[in-house]
């Protein structure tokens, strides 16, 4: 039996995320530039020079130099493998990493994210995709979104449209004209080149991910599985078989963890209603209607041989979300003759879902706000 330090499940963006996270020493949510820079610097230089530890007032005495295979410095070298976290990745779609984030982008034809620079998968650096950007010299390969930052929205036109549509729909994010730079988005391609970079960088390579389907997960002592599988004792020590751990069971065996992540984003199964007329019991693809994250060709064949036979096409999406307009817009371009669009409320245009003080640069202060306030109401 053979227990993994970390089992991440997903191998999104998220898990990507979070695997990176883990191989980093001094990520930018918990330290600032400054600590960055002197954290780097000693694990660089430590090692030949004494250093006054502030605590203790002692000095730490020189080592003879490290090799670069064995020193732990987090921007130039990195941690052995024997020495490095043992982390295993399960994904159900492929044995790579972000195999239905690919697959989705290609199908929907997003030639651009959605999201502002600064919503990537680094933990080292805030900043990271958009140097990552200049770098390469792929400044043509981001786009602005208008209307949030600096003037291109008056602060007459957004009294105007609060007035008009409610404090709520008519809201605008309120951006500094020095952060510019960050409400660009990014070409999937490039977001997908900064993601390889970092695979890269922490040796996340594609030999600790699995393809399987996660269909099961139990928290038990070490013993209770033994006993349920009549292993033998792996340790020695008594107090280590006392720990629990985490039972994953796939699809194709099962995997032990001391930490179980769950990065699944929407990985669950669709929900399809039951509509009079249509099967309720065959298994997907199906011929005439299907979930959009079941959708392997859009237009479906059958709609495109329509399509090719210059006959008239209908298309039905049910949903008011970015997909569903995605898919939409889609579907006219590629020849279908009347889309309908179907969603439960009014159609509301966002640049994000969440306002951008509860996750932006300055998102400590609403934090802030909302962890003292005596109430969830009005926050």
């Amino acid at each position: 039996m053979h227990i993994h330090d970390v089992l991440i499940v997903g191998g999104g963006p998220a898990g990507l995320a979070v695997a990176a996270r883990l191989r980093e020493h001094t990520p930018s949510a918990t330290f600032t530039d400054d600590e960055h820079q002197r954290y780097h610097w000693i694990r660089k230089h430590g090692r030949k020079m004494s250093i006054k530890n502030y605590r203790t007032n002692k000095d730490s005495l020189p080592t003879p130099p490290s090799s670069p295979e064995s020193s732990d410095c987090g921007c130039e070298h990195q941690t052995p493998a024997h020495e490095a976290m043992d982390m295993l990745v399960l994904d159900a779609d492929g044995a790579d990493w972000m195999a239905k984030w690919k697959r989705l982008f290609k199908t929907f034809h997003i030639d651009y994210l959605r999201s502002p620079m600064f919503f990537h998968v680094d933990p080292a650096d805030r900043d990271a995709l958009l140097g990552y950007t200049y770098e390469n010299e792929r400044e043509k390969d981001v786009q602005a979104l208008p209307g949030v930052a600096g003037k291109e929205v008056s602060k007459h036109k957004k009294k105007k449209t609060i007035k008009s549509q409610g404090r709520f729909l008519g809201r605008t994010p309120d951006v500094d004209e020095r952060d510019r730079k960050d409400y660009f988005v990014p070409r999937t391609d490039l977001f997908d080149a900064h993601c390889e970079e970092i695979i890269k960088r922490y040796r996340l390579g594609n030999d600790m991910l699995r393809q399987e389907r996660v269909v099961n997960i139990e928290y038990e002592e070490i013993t209770s599985f033994l006993d349920a599988e009549n292993d033998s004792v792996f340790s020695d020590d008594a107090s280590e078989d006392d720990r629990k751990v985490f039972r994953v069971t796939t699809d194709q065996g099962v995997r032990y963890a001391h930490l179980v992540i769950l990065a699944v984003g929407p990985g669950n199964a669709p929900s399809i209603p039951s509509v009079p007329g249509l099967p309720s019991n065959v298994p997907p693809p199906h011929e005439g209607f299907t979930h959009a994250m079941q959708i392997k060709q859009f237009p479906p064949s059958h709609v495109t041989r329509k399509i090719k036979a210059r006959q008239t096409s209908n298309m039905l999406i049910v949903g008011g979300g970015l997909t569903s307009v995605q898919l939409a817009d889609l579907a006219l371009k590629r020849g279908v003759t009347k889309v309908y669009l179907l969603m439960r409320g009014p159609l509301k245009v966002k640049h994000f879902d969440v306002d951008l003080e509860w996750v932006g640069k300055f998102r400590n202060l609403k934090q802030a706000e909302f962890w003292t306030a005596d109430t969830d109401e009005g926050t």
